[in-house]
């Protein structure tokens, strides 16, 4: 299993001769010269690792070349994001120094094309260790429980932050309460998944790249549930959301078992946060990977990231990590604290209701396990379109078509699941 840390050599160019000036006058403290690297884990943005003689820093950039959507690759919104993190962690007396959000600090953003090609911004480096595979296979067993714990309470700590204490412009997303979370995702992310499937393949002489495998069987369940999902917002409140909250996402501290950076905020906005939570307990959502599959995957045994471990049913004799209801009722527990915590100290929560508590089993859970899996179908979707289009940044890219109708057959097997289970309208 890959280190997520690990760099090598540049595949998307960088042109030093204006990007380091810029950094010289824009950075306090930064000298060149550099020497940068790229980052080989990850599909999206293209990140990059530059070391000067004093410090070592990372820089985060769109893909070069015209993008399939305007609403993909914003930097701009990620350094918004943690901008607003770093000053509400800053505004929060010494005394509550474990409601810190773990966050890089960030240094600049730039939106002119002309320095690197495309917008991009600068941010603090930490050092730690990034988990490629959700068992952590190489930490003893008590390890692994204590990083899985930290990684479910620091994504409550995150998702209990009362929207109003981040002070983010109105223009920032959308106000989850008038406009729901769930139903303009499923809205949006439909018409991406529409536009990247139109995509020409230049291998396959021009042909469309092709919806993704069952849309027509799921389009509907998807878009009647995030209606009946969304209700959970107005009862509990909403939420920070990441978007891409997963295990591989987070630093955790190189020696201990605590999370110490949330990294690719690119998918941030506002809403529920049972998206986060379906997203980071994404490999209990669907059965182990068949032969089968691995063979039209094209993947061996020790090629699965964590997008591919499935994990559901399996015991923890077999996984080495607790079952999937723990980590839920770890969250519930954590969220219900950080919204005691918040209803007593937070300046905007003076004179305000705390939201509603938490309760397990969680409320419309089985929809969103099955939607979460959906968007990372259009995410693989979107991945093979940017690699048709010579635009993906990940070394091992491809415009195939296997991985995403994979993630669609699982998100199907998920939905018949979930349709087995108590009613959403009951729960709810």
């Amino acid at each position: 299993m890959s280190d997520g840390t690990v760099v090598g050599a540049i595949r998307a160019p960088l042109d030093l001769d204006k990007l380091v000036p810029y950094l010289e006058q824009n950075v306090k403290g930064f000298k060149g010269p550099v020497e940068p690297k790229q980052f080989g884990f990850g599909q999206s943005n293209p990140t990059y690792l530059l070391e000067t003689p004093s410090k070592k820093y990372v820089l985060r950039r769109a893909p070069l070349g015209k993008l399939l959507s305007a609403t993909a690759h914003r930097v701009d919104r990620e350094f918004l994001i943690l901008k607003a993190l770093n000053g509400y962690n800053d505004r929060l007396p010494a005394s509550a120094a474990e409601r810190r959000v773990p966050v890089p600090e960030v240094y600049c953003l730039c939106m002119d094309p002309a320095v690197a090609g495309a917008p991009f911004y600068v941010m603090e480096f930490i050092k730690g260790r990034i988990f490629t595979d959700v068992r952590m296979q190489s930490l003893p067993r008590e390890e692994r429980d204590a990083c899985w714990h930290s990684a479910i309470a620091t994504l409550a700590k995150l998702a209990t932050v009362p929207i109003a204490d981040l002070q983010l412009d109105k223009s920032f997303a959308a106000d989850p309460l008038a406009k729901p979370y769930f139903p303009r995702q499923v809205k949006s992310l439909m018409k991406v998944s529409d536009a990247q499937g139109a995509t020409p393949v230049k291998t396959e002489g021009g042909k469309p790249l092709g919806e993704i495998e069952h849309a027509q069987d799921l389009r509907p369940y998807f878009e009647k549930g995030a209606q009946v999902v969304a209700r959970a917002e107005l009862v509990h409140g909403a939420s920070i959301v990441h978007g891409d909250y997963k295990i591989d996402n987070v630093i955790f501290h190189p020696t201990e078992p605590r999370v110490i950076g949330i990294l690719d905020w690119e998918l941030c906005t506002l809403g529920s946060p049972l998206a986060d939570l379906g997203n980071v307990l994404m490999p209990f959502s669907f059965a182990p990977v068949t032969a089968s599959d691995m063979s039209r995957l094209g993947l061996k045994p020790d090629g699965l990231t964590n997008l591919m471990i499935g994990l559901k049913g399996l015991p923890s004799s077999e996984t080495g990590i607790p079952q999937v209801q723990q980590f839920e009722q770890w969250w519930v527990e954590e969220m219900n604290k950080g919204y005691a915590w918040h209803a007593a100290h937070s300046p905007s929560m003076r004179g305000k209701k705390a939201p509603a508590p938490w309760t397990h089993p969680i409320a419309g859970l089985e929809w969103v396990r099955a939607w979460m899996i959906w968007r990372l179908a259009i995410i693989a979707q979107g991945i093979a379109a940017r690699a048709a289009l010579g635009q993906a940044s990940s070394a091992t890219a491809s415009p195939s078509r296997e991985r995403f109708d994979f993630f669609g057959r699982m998100a199907y097997k998920a939905m018949v699941d979930g349709e087995k289970t108590e009613s959403m309208s009951a729960k709810l």
